[in-house]
C-alpha cells in the first residue's frame, strides 16, 4: 500500500474517533444543561414554597394577634408593635404601606417603639419607668378605639 493512503486512512480513523468523542461530549453537555435546569427549577419552586409557608405563618400570627386585640385580650401597645413588625416582614411586592392601611397601629408603634422593653425595663429607675408608662398610657388612650377597629379588619387578613 501506498504510504499516503495509509496516512489518509489513519488520519480518517483519528478524525472519526475525535468526531465521535466530540459528539459524546456535546451530548453530556446537553444532558448537564437539562439536569441543571431541572435542579434550578426545583430550587426556585422550593424558594416559592418556603416563601409561601413563611407568609402563611405570618398571616396566621397577624390574625391571632388581631383577634386577641379586637377582643381586648391583648394590650394595644403590644399589638401595635407585633402587628407592625409582622406586616413589615411579609415577603410581598409591593410592600404593605402600614402607615396608610393601618394608620392607628402605625402611629402608636412610631410613638412607643423607642420605649424600653424586657431587660432594659428591669434596669430602669422607677421614676423614669413610671414616666414612660404614663406616656404609653396616653398614647394607648388616644389610639385604642382606632386600633381595635383596625384589628377587626386584620382578623381575616390574608395576602
Amino acid at each position: 500500500m501506498d504510504v499516503q493512503l495509509l496516512l489518509a486512512l489513519f488520519s480518517g480513523i483519528i478524525i472519526i474517533g475525535l468526531a465521535f468523542y466530540a459528539g459524546l461530549l456535546i451530548k453530556r453537555i446537553k444532558l448537564q444543561k437539562i439536569t441543571q435546569a431541572k435542579v434550578e427549577t426545583e430550587k426556585a419552586q422550593q424558594v416559592i414554597l418556603k416563601k409561601k409557608q413563611r407568609n402563611d405563618n405570618i398571616c396566621e400570627s397577624i390574625r391571632f394577634i388581631a383577634r386577641a386585640t379586637a377582643q381586648k385580650q391583648c394590650n394595644v401597645s403590644e399589638a401595635s408593635i407585633r402587628l407592625s413588625v409582622l406586616l413589615e416582614t411579609l415577603l410581598v411586592e409591593p410592600k404593605i404601606e402600614i402607615d396608610h392601611r393601618y394608620p392607628a397601629i402605625s402611629a402608636l408603634f412610631e410613638n412607643i417603639k423607642e420605649f424600653a422593653t424586657h431587660a432594659e425595663r428591669k434596669q430602669m429607675d422607677k421614676k423614669r419607668l413610671k414616666k414612660q408608662d404614663k406616656q404609653r398610657q396616653v398614647f394607648e388612650d388616644k389610639f385604642e378605639d382606632a386600633i381595635i377597629k383596625e384589628a377587626q379588619l386584620l382578623e381575616n387578613f390574608s395576602i
